[in-house]
């Protein structure tokens, strides 16, 4: 059976020396380096023909996605957010520099403030400028994606939460590449949108 080479920022906090869950922010830096480092690393290695780079804002259900959906699948899979345009520009080109082929997953939560509930009841510990900014972020950067790469495919997953509390998925499926730009335009939203929202609840 084939299974992805996973690289995630959070699993590489757990072999950095005196980590601990509740102290998780202040390796993230150290963290984010070393994924990326892996990932460069991958990219020259691995002869999988695909790579899939995981969108979506803290808490929304990323990694256990891929777990369910994805690890058996023969590529590399980047588990991060792409919160930022920077860097998901150099991972795109690097992906494409590598002769590979650049895919893309973003995991929505049908419902923030059950996002941020999950983000709050987590093992590890964010400020909650992080929640906002990851989900902005990320939604941000996926509408930039699909216009200034209009070739790549972009699957969108919505999370949600059975009345179980069970986290289930199911894709969202689009007649087009104008659909798709409508709709990320749709779920736009700013820090203080989501901050707003959250707190009205």
């Amino acid at each position: 059976m084939n299974m992805a080479l996973i690289i995630s920022s959070d699993e590489i906090k757990k072999t950095l020396p005196n980590y601990a869950p509740e102290k998780a922010e202040e390796f993230q830096s150290v963290s984010t380096k070393r994924a990326d480092k892996e990932f460069e690393s991958a990219l020259h290695k691995n002869s999988g023909p695909k790579v899939i780079l995981m969108s979506g804002g803290s808490a929304s259900g990323k990694s256990e996605f891929i777990a369910s959906h994805l690890e058996n699948e023969e590529c590399i899979i980047f588990d991060g957010t792409l919160a930022t345009k920077e860097g998901a520009k150099i991972k795109i080109r690097k992906i494409l520099k590598s002769g590979k082929k650049p895919i893309l997953f973003a995991v929505i939560p049908d419902d923030l403030k059950r996002a941020f509930i999950a983000f709050l009841n987590r093992d590890r510990k964010f400020n909650d400028s992080h929640f906002y900014k990851t989900h902005s972020g990320s939604r941000s950067v996926l509408l930039w994606v699909a216009h200034e790469f209009p070739d790549l495919e972009i699957n969108i997953i919505e999370s949600s939460y059975t009345k179980n509390d069970l986290l289930q998925f199911a894709k969202i499926n689009f007649k087009n590449r104008i659909d798709l730009l409508e709709y990320l335009t749709t779920i736009q939203k700013t820090e203080s949108d989501i901050i707003s929202y959250i707190n009205r609840l």
